[in-house]
């Protein structure tokens, strides 16, 4: 069964819903040029599960993660030019240098609707 406009619609207020209460606000960090700005966002922010090193991967070495967290941000977030995200509410220079900071690895547009319905993006922490 196809999904239509009035279906996609659905399934995205859904999922805006489901996100209340989960949500947490941090800070990304965009460069354009020579200057910074800075940027509240809500998001989902998860830390990533710690795997057991002992169990070695299929080299035979131990594992590595690909990401230390994973972030769950709405469809729409501008991910172009983030040099790095900030695990803080204040949208400052001396708010972001004392905030935990996280590399974007990767983000990826998901969701049963084409284009996707959120984007999970990975991070791996800077400091």
């Amino acid at each position: 069964m196809p999904l239509d406009n009035r279906k996609s619609a659905h399934i995205q207020s859904l999922l805006t819903r489901s996100f209340q209460g989960r949500q947490k606000t941090v800070t990304f960090v965009y460069q354009s040029g020579t200057s910074y700005s800075y940027t509240l966002v809500n998001v989902i922010f998860r830390a990533q599960d710690v795997f057991d090193p002992q169990i070695s991967d299929r080299s035979g070495s131990a594992p590595r993660a690909l990401s230390d967290t994973l972030l769950i941000a709405p469809i729409g977030t501008n991910f172009n030019g983030v040099v790095f995200i900030a695990d803080t509410v204040t949208a400052t220079v001396t708010g972001v240098q004392a905030a935990k900071k996280y590399q974007v690895v990767e983000p990826v547009a998901v969701g049963i609707v084409p284009g996707g319905t959120h984007i999970r993006v990975y991070l791996r922490r800077l400091n």
